[in-house]
């Protein structure tokens, strides 16, 4: 029986941080379902260490991670290890979604970000820690690869879907709520998560 330590409420279109000891359990949940949270991860001790998606999708040798499979670095090392994913969906490809995102393939210049939302969070916490979209990993996003070309269909998870995963070294954990509302991303509709702490 573990004990809650933090909660942090993400509203939707909005970030936060948190930060995990080792040993600590993180869970990333949906409250309302059907929406996607973009994650980035950094070593507490040496932020020039954070989480990888290609590395994690190169070290694995799949698309999309298991239980019983670690999270890695950019050198490699396991930051988190799920232990619990209700959900079985998530993209490790795609970089989070940027202002030029929807400026370019939108035509929604003053559009919310994720990636915006994510560097907002940070300042707001006075932290400095490096980020650039190809260092997010999409969680429970519904990407598919059909005839060799990625397609977006609506998440099918509901309210309080969870992946629950155990920290393998002190970290510093971001998450954004997308705001994505002009593909399926978010089934049109972005919503709050939770960050939640325990041990």
């Amino acid at each position: 029986m573990t004990e809650l330590i933090e909660e942090v409420i993400v509203p939707a279109r909005e970030a936060r941080t948190i930060e995990v000891k080792k040993g600590q359990i993180l869970e990333i949940v949906d409250l309302e379902g059907q929406q996607v949270g973009d994650v980035a991860v950094w070593m507490a001790a040496d932020p020039n260490e954070y989480l990888s998606p290609s590395h994690t999708v190169s070290s694995l040798s799949k698309l999309v991670p298991e239980v019983g499979d670690p999270v890695l670095s950019n050198h490699r090392t396991p930051l988190l290890k799920i232990l619990r994913d209700d959900v079985g969906r998530h993209d490790l490809v795609v970089p989070c979604c940027d202002p030029e995102r929807y400026a370019i393939d939108y035509g929604e210049p003053d559009h919310g970000s994720c990636l915006a939302s994510l560097e907002k969070a940070l300042v707001d916490e006075g932290l400095d820690l490096p980020l650039r979209g190809e260092m997010c990993w999409n969680v429970f996003m519904n990407n598919v690869v059909e005839d060799g070309k990625i397609v977006t269909y609506e998440p099918p998870h509901a309210a309080g879907s969870l992946i629950a995963m155990e920290a393998q070294e002190d970290l510093v954990v971001a998450l954004s709520a997308c705001p994505q509302d002009i593909s399926a991303v978010n089934a049109y509709n972005p919503t709050p998560m939770a960050l939640r702490v325990s041990a």
